[in-house]
């Protein structure tokens, strides 16, 4: 019976949670499958499989059971109810398929002890804190989840390893962990670089992925081209800061350019981002302890002109609060007096991002903008021509305004040059 390094480590895991996630053709759900058959066959279990539609359990994950119930030799203790989608073994032991769309759902399956998702990745956050609450009421409860790491913004990043848990175990797998594949398959399987390098980063290499965009807003926009590992503050060049103005959160950008614009030395480079829960005060303490000994300028959302807003408890405009925190002088405020079309935007960026010379994005002090510059998406539900997809999840883009306002202040010349002049 051949077993895979991947069982061993899931084996060895006693934590509630259990992440098998990594490449195609790892073993994963192979090794998944060995070890609830095998847990079941030493003792009395009921165990939980899962998957969030239930029909692709008949076609994948009950199949590879029986597979690997015959390959252990164990045909002869599991009984199956093909039309209940359950095996249980002559010790009482109950392995049973369901769907997250079944329509019992998971209301009979209080007090178990084991649950494995295969295909973790299509479940919804409020599914697995579903499941998490059915399994209690037992000692050494495990909930084991199979996938892919999709993308980078998924919830089970988010949930499980941004802030690693010490109850997880962490069980990484790609296909070199797979002694059983042909050359053949591992050759496939390293091709896919030749044709997409996000699925060849997703399923060869194991790694999360970028959330893939269809409709990019910035399609001028190259990671090997705008991107830079950091970038260093110029003590002798302004420091131009663009702002935006919701409360969770409250941003600000922070970019340096050369005077020159459009030559071939030219430059715009973007060094730092400000993102804060708290208030405008805050914000701007921020930005004064780190750039308040360089000459400041400062633009962002037009609304920001707009009085009274009544925030930070006074009845003023968020630039007038700016200029007074800061200490600046009105010609240091280039303001928008309004913001431009998304469309009229759109046209403004993807036209400097292509033919600017040395536009740059520091990976380590822009990490919210690179990723709002990776997802940004063209709302195409929308009517609105060009309209950039916001909500507040995953399309947040509050870092990616601050970005728009920018180019809109400073960057007239060229808006000109491309028939920019509408409001938004």
């Amino acid at each position: 019976m051949p077993y895979t390094t991947v069982y061993h480590r899931l084996m060895d895991a006693k934590v509630r949670f259990v992440l098998s996630y990594g490449g195609t053709a790892s073993g994963k759900s192979y090794s998944a499958a060995q070890k609830e058959v095998a847990i079941a066959n030493e003792r009395t279990v009921k165990t939980l499989v899962i998957r969030k539609v239930g029909n692709t359990l008949r076609d994948s994950v009950i199949p590879g059971f029986r597979a690997r119930i015959q390959e252990m030799e164990l045909q002869d203790k599991f009984k199956e109810n093909k039309s209940d989608r359950t095996m249980t073994h002559e010790n009482g032991s109950q392995i049973v398929f369901r769907g997250l769309d079944d329509p019992d759902k998971l209301k009979s399956f209080e007090g178990l002890e084991r649950i494995l998702v295969e295909e973790a990745a299509e479940l919804e956050f409020e599914d697995f804190l579903e499941l998490n609450r059915r399994a209690r009421g037992r000692e050494n409860i495990q909930i084991t989840l199979c996938f892919n790491p999709m993308h980078e913004e998924h919830w089970l990043k988010k949930h499980f390893f941004d802030q690693p848990m010490l109850e997880c175990a962490y069980i990484k797998s790609t296909y070199h962990d797979n002694p059983f594949l042909t050359q053949a398959d591992r050759d496939q399987i390293e091709q896919l670089k030749l044709y997409n390098m996000n699925q060849y980063r997703i399923y060869a290499l194991g790694e999360w992925g970028l959330r893939e965009n269809n409709a990019p807003w910035l399609f001028a926009f190259n990671r090997d081209k705008h991107l830079k590992p950091s970038l260093p503050f110029l003590r002798d060049y302004p420091v131009y800061l663009s702002f935006d103005f919701n409360r969770d959160p409250l941003t600000c950008l922070v970019a340096q350019m050369s005077p020159h614009k459009g030559k071939r030395d030219s430059f715009i480079h973007f060094i730092r981002e400000f993102a804060v829960k708290g208030q405008l005060s805050e914000l701007c303490a921020q930005i004064k302890a780190t750039y308040g000994s360089s000459i400041l300028h400062v633009t962002g959302d037009a609304s920001g002109s707009h009085g009274n807003v009544g925030f930070d408890g006074r009845n003023s405009s968020y630039y007038h609060m700016i200029r007074a925190f800061l200490n600046l002088s009105e010609k240091q405020m280039q303001l928008n007096t309004r913001n431009l079309h998304h469309n009229d935007s759109r046209a403004l960026i993807n036209t400097l991002l292509h033919q600017y010379p040395n536009i740059y994005i520091s990976q380590e002090g822009c990490p919210l903008l690179i990723n709002d510059c990776t997802i940004a998406t063209v709302d195409e539900d929308s009517s609105t021509p060009g309209l950039l997809k916001k909500d507040r999840g995953i399309y947040k883009m509050d870092i990616f305004d601050c970005f728009r306002y920018f180019f809109q202040a400073w960057f007239k010349d060229y808006a000109d040059k491309v028939s920019i002049g509408k409001a938004a």
